[in-house]
């Protein structure tokens, strides 16, 4: 499923399109929705933008991001960039500019989330969707981890020490997930900023992908226990 818009630098940066059968759940919905324009929060080298820019008919596309590399193969793609630090900065865009605002593998880099939820209602058009994936708290392997006394993965607490108790086997380089949430979290945050939640669906990661923990991944697929989950939510139309 992976098509020419794919690079390997944007496999090695993007959990999501290790799984893109979870994400095509919901883009086929959103294919017969007529999207116009679309920012990428988080767009990174700009390969994923482009692909559900081009899957969804999407002609105006925009990205932000914070590394200025990416950012530069991403304008080279066709993609309109500005460089953002969403923790703390507004995106220079106008009022109900967008029919999609995207966020893949963001969510977990940040301190807070209100920064993104709050702009991506301003710039979202009256019916407009939100569309997100990221890494789930309360995931099958992350409450194994807890029960025996582990650190959640996606909950890293040191830039520089590779050992910070996660399960065996699980560690690895710091990926700067300092952030995560479970389910039940993320979905009351979207609805007390003013979206309607339209679809989830359970999602894989990439990483890891060993026998045993493909075998699980298959049983607890459901988004409350699955690795990661996708939501699509929607601007109310009036």
């Amino acid at each position: 499923m992976i098509s020419s818009e794919i690079a390997r630098e944007d496999l090695e940066v993007s959990a999501t399109l290790g799984d893109l059968k979870s994400l095509h759940k919901i883009l086929q919905f959103l294919k017969s929705e007529n999207l116009i324009s679309l920012l990428d929060c988080g767009c990174g080298y700009g390969g994923l933008t482009s692909y559900v820019a081009n899957y969804l008919g999407i002609r105006e596309v925009y990205g932000i991001d914070i590394d200025e590399e990416r950012l530069l193969k991403a304008r080279q793609r066709g993609i309109i960039v500005y460089k953002i630090d969403l923790n703390r900065e507004k995106i220079p865009l106008s009022d109900e500019k967008f029919d999609l605002v995207t966020s893949f593998g963001v969510l977990e880099h940040l301190i807070s989330f209100d920064n993104f939820f709050g702009e991506g209602f301003r710039i979202l058009r009256k019916g407009g969707y939100l569309l997100i994936s990221m890494p789930n708290l309360g995931s099958y392997i992350n409450r194994i981890a807890l029960l025996f006394g582990f650190q959640p993965r996606d909950v890293e607490i040191s830039r520089k020490v590779s050992k910070q108790g996660f399960l065996p086997g699980y560690g690895g380089s710091y990926i700067g997930h300092i952030h995560s949430a479970t389910l039940r979290a993320i979905k009351q945050v979207i609805n007390e900023y003013g979206f309607n939640i339209i679809k989830i669906e359970g999602s894989k990661s990439p990483r890891l992908e060993n026998p045993l923990i493909k075998f699980l991944d298959n049983i607890f697929s459901s988004p409350s226990l699955s690795r990661r989950f996708v939501i699509l939510a929607q601007k109310p139309r009036v």
